[in-house]
């Protein structure tokens, strides 16, 4: 089993950073290179969040051209965790994960849209996390104060809040099996969300006021408010790289009676809603949880 390596703080984060300067590789392939995500090692394990595996130390030695073996203050076995809990993990049955929500409501509709767009979910032995993603000057109040008290709500979960200034990144995350097993039963399962084609759930789609939430989700978190040249009122965008995703939400838009533009055919697709009509339906039907979306739309001239 590959061990983990415990450093003398603020080395794990040396070590990292040295490596990817070294290697000049982007965060998302000195992931891969190691054999995880690319938020994963960018702030778990370069904030020391986790310890790394000892293949992996082997690895970002390797690119970091230095030797930190006099740094090493542990070699830990893959299960010391348990252990340190008192369970012996030969005998430990898994605990069997709970759900933490019994029926659909129009809350967990907005929740699954919120993880479309901006969520992620990760899913292995000993490891389940979800995080939400936001932009830190614009999508903190809706995070903090909004999202947060809906996972509160349903799941009756608090999600732990940071805030990354430096890199201008919010986040909400929280390590819970019973969070991530509840969203895979709703729709959202663990993983890559492109190779997993992720999309809007059926369930979402037999109630329109749950579609209208699910939208709501989405645009909050991928989507964007802006006038385009010559025009004094805000056109509502929406973007993803996931072709599954972009289908499911033409058809939404389509039932829910919205008229959206044919999407840009560049790899981070995008659409919007240009109609002043159907503009104004939007915000009257589904409407903004996001506070900065809603200024910006109430700050241009009214539609109408």
């Amino acid at each position: 089993m590959d061990k983990r390596i415990k450093l003398k703080a603020g080395v794990q984060r040396k070590l990292i950073e040295t490596a990817k300067e070294k290697s000049n590789l982007n965060w998302k392939n000195l992931g891969k290179l190691i054999g995880v995500s690319d938020s994963y090692i960018k702030y778990e394990l370069r904030n020391e969040y986790n310890l790394l595996s000892e293949s992996a130390y082997t690895r970002l030695c390797a690119l970091a051209q230095m030797k930190y073996e006099p740094h090493i203050l542990k070699r830990l076995d893959s299960n010391w965790g348990a252990v340190k809990g008192g369970k012996n993990p030969l005998c430990h049955i898994p605990k069997k994960p709970k759900l933490l929500a019994k029926s659909y409501s129009k809350e967990l509709a907005e929740i699954i849209g919120i993880m479309l767009g901006d969520g992620n979910s990760w899913s292995k032995p000993g490891y389940y996390y979800i995080r939400v993603a936001g932009n830190i000057k614009n999508d903190n109040e809706y995070l903090v104060k909004y999202v947060s008290q809906l996972f509160r709500d349903i799941f009756g979960i608090e999600m732990q809040v940071l805030h990354y200034p430096k890199v201008g990144e919010i986040f909400l995350q929280k390590g819970s099996k019973d969070l991530v097993f509840t969203l895979k039963k709703y729709g959202f399962p663990p993983g890559d969300k492109i190779r997993n084609k992720v999309k809007i759930p059926a369930w979402i789609f037999k109630n329109k006021s749950y579609l209208k939430a699910c939208i709501r989700g989405l645009i909050d978190t991928d989507g964007s408010v802006s006038p385009i040249t010559n025009r004094n009122y805000p056109y509502i965008w929406f973007k993803s790289y996931n072709p599954a995703l972009r289908d499911s939400f033409s058809k939404a838009m389509k039932l829910l009676g919205i008229r959206i533009a044919k999407w840009s055919s560049n790899e981070s697709s995008q659409t919007y809603i240009g109609a002043k009509s159907h503009i104004g339906n939007y915000y009257k039907e589904i409407g903004f949880s996001n506070p900065y979306h809603r200024k910006r739309y109430e700050g241009y001239a009214p539609v109408v």
